[in-house]
């Protein structure tokens, strides 16, 4: 898969920075508003202030944080009119990308019942952590099968600026469960090429 423009090529201590942020922040162990305390984040994650740095500012450049001069690294809050219009481009964008959906192979709706399986089998989990990531790779999974990658990149990040608001429903296990049999839906419909 291509590099996204807003994910240039990072050391490894600088993702590994990026992917503890990340999940911290969808899973809201980092609230929005929370300031980001470098020294002891640095200490959390085992790595140097430098490397979190960049990773903050990554973070700062995709909108997810907020970066005040002399003040530090905040988790970006969302008004409810943004959150609301991060919704309808999802919707959009997400339309359009589905008209251009190449159909999967057998191997590839194999790898998507395994992801929901996977999530299947973490619904009774305490900490939705991983229930997200997994959610997230059949998502991106299925954005895969479109040629239109500027759109899908820009599904992905809209997808990462909505996390933290639109994850939290992984508390709930009525909408948990809900989740594997809407994927149960969509594999189905993909395996019986029903773009409808």
């Amino acid at each position: 898969m291509p590099t996204s423009p807003l994910k240039p090529p990072i050391g490894g201590a600088v993702e590994r920075a990026l992917q503890r942020l990340l999940m911290m922040i969808m899973c809201g162990e980092l609230s929005p508003g929370e300031q980001i305390r470098q020294q002891e984040m640095a200490g959390q994650i085992g790595i140097s202030r430098v490397p979190l740095r960049e990773a903050l500012n990554v973070l700062a450049q995709q909108s997810l944080l907020v970066h005040r001069p002399n003040q530090g690294y905040f988790v970006a809050k969302r008004g409810p009119g943004e959150l609301a219009q991060i919704r309808r481009m999802l919707h959009l964008l997400e339309n359009e990308v589905m008209r251009t959906l190449q159909w999967p192979t057998e191997g590839e709706l194999a790898q998507l019942r395994s992801i929901n399986d996977s999530i299947r089998a973490n619904l009774d989990q305490d900490h939705w952590a991983e229930l997200m990531r997994l959610n997230r790779a059949f998502h991106n999974f299925i954005l895969t099968l479109s040629p239109f990658q500027l759109i899908t990149e820009e599904i992905r990040r809209l997808f990462t600026l909505a996390d933290p608001f639109f994850g939290a429903k992984f508390e709930r296990a009525s909408a948990r469960a809900l989740t594997v049999q809407e994927h149960d839906l969509i594999i189905a419909a993909l395996a019986s090429q029903d773009r409808s």
